[in-house]
């Protein structure tokens, strides 16, 4: 109803104008046509009066003849212009409602043409997110039915007697509810990096290598335990990132490490590229196939097919790393050669600004 109401005033506007132009013209046309017979003196006043009320007969009808015309093709050609808002209109309505619009066609150049290829970016962001948000809710249930699952089936077996409490039992449901606190928290940690940080970081100046030498550190206790030899080879530079997020960067890198090791070593790079400052981590672990090798900073990732919860995280933590890297509008990425991965991030050299006070 707006779309008609848009329409029917364009034309009306456009017809108006168009009367009023020839309205003007044919006013000037005829008392031109006038002063020049009374010039000539050719006619006597009767005649003289019949030629004028002709002209304004003609003068009338061709006003309304010009309106009617200009009416008809001016509402032609605006129902051709305004067709694709109406499309507009009814995948916007089909949004508000819930539903998926379809994409819509416009091959025009024209700031409609602009404005639909514009709606169809958003339609496509907006059922990428869909979908990411379904395959998460899906991978959620997935990740913690297993868990729930144990600690209810040995709280039943308690209750009726089948079983009875002792140490092993104790720490085997503690690890259970510490894994479904660890889910929890992650999860959390994704939204905050998702949403609240999603539109700046509180940027500082900071020392990137004595940065990754106390995150070292603080794993240095579980690498002797897991007895895995670790060598760091860092060109120091001045950076300016988010501390406590580049913190939360490497510790997901170093605990990847923890949990998928196999060759008991691991190696920390950090140098200059063209593009800025890249970090790698280097370690053997569990082989990646091939049509996996993109997919490892994706949710719940594992590199088990099986997803064995006896190996590996929440598969959370990679995520949470591609998200802070890119809140930086760095990258990261992965190279794997047969069981060696190298897990990379950039910092962009333009977040390297001078820092004053």
């Amino acid at each position: 109803m707006l779309k008609m109401n848009l329409m029917l005033k364009l034309t009306v506007i456009n017809s108006i104008v168009v009367g009023l132009v020839i309205w003007i013209v044919g006013v000037s046309v005829k008392d031109f046509a006038c002063y020049l017979i009374e010039k000539e003196n050719s006619l006597s006043a009767e005649q003289r009066l019949a030629f004028t009320n002709q002209l304004d007969s003609y003068l009338v009808y061709a006003v309304i003849l010009s309106i009617f015309i200009a009416a008809v093709v001016h509402f032609y050609f605006i129902r051709l212009l305004l067709y694709p808002l109406s499309t507009l209109t009814e995948a916007i309505k089909k949004i508000a409602k819930g539903n998926d619009p379809a994409i819509i066609y416009n091959k025009n150049s024209d700031e409609i043409g602009q404005l639909t290829r514009h709606f169809n970016e958003m339609i496509r962001k907006i059922k990428k997110v869909e979908d990411s948000r379904e395959k998460m809710t899906q991978d959620v249930a997935h990740e913690l039915r297993t868990p729930l699952t144990n600690i209810n089936g040995y709280l039943e077996a308690l209750r009726s007697g089948v079983i009875s409490g002792n140490q092993e039992l104790y720490d085997s449901l503690f690890e259970e509810s510490m894994r479904l606190t660890s889910l929890v928290e992650q999860l959390q940690q994704l939204n905050i990096w998702e949403n609240e940080y999603g539109s700046s970081v509180n940027y500082e100046c900071l020392s990137i290598r004595l940065l990754i030498e106390s995150q070292v550190e603080m794993f240095r206790l579980e690498l002797q335990k897991q007895s895995i030899q670790i060598k760091v080879s860092v060109e120091d530079k001045q950076l300016n990132a988010e501390k406590e997020a580049l913190k939360q960067v490497l510790t997901n890198l170093i605990e990847n490490v923890l949990n998928y090791d196999k060759g008991g070593w691991m190696e920390i790079i950090g140098f200059m590229s063209e593009k800025g400052y890249q970090v790698q981590v280097k370690n053997e672990g569990l082989p990646i196939p091939v049509e996996d090798q993109n997919q490892p900073f994706e949710r719940f990732y594992r590199a088990d097919l099986s997803r064995n919860r006896n190996l590996g995280g929440s598969g959370l933590g990679l995520s949470i790393v591609k998200e802070i890297i890119k809140i930086h509008n760095g990258e990261v990425g992965l190279k794997t050669s047969q069981n060696v991965h190298t897990f990379w991030f950039m910092l962009p050299i333009e977040n390297d600004r001078t820092f004053y006070g």
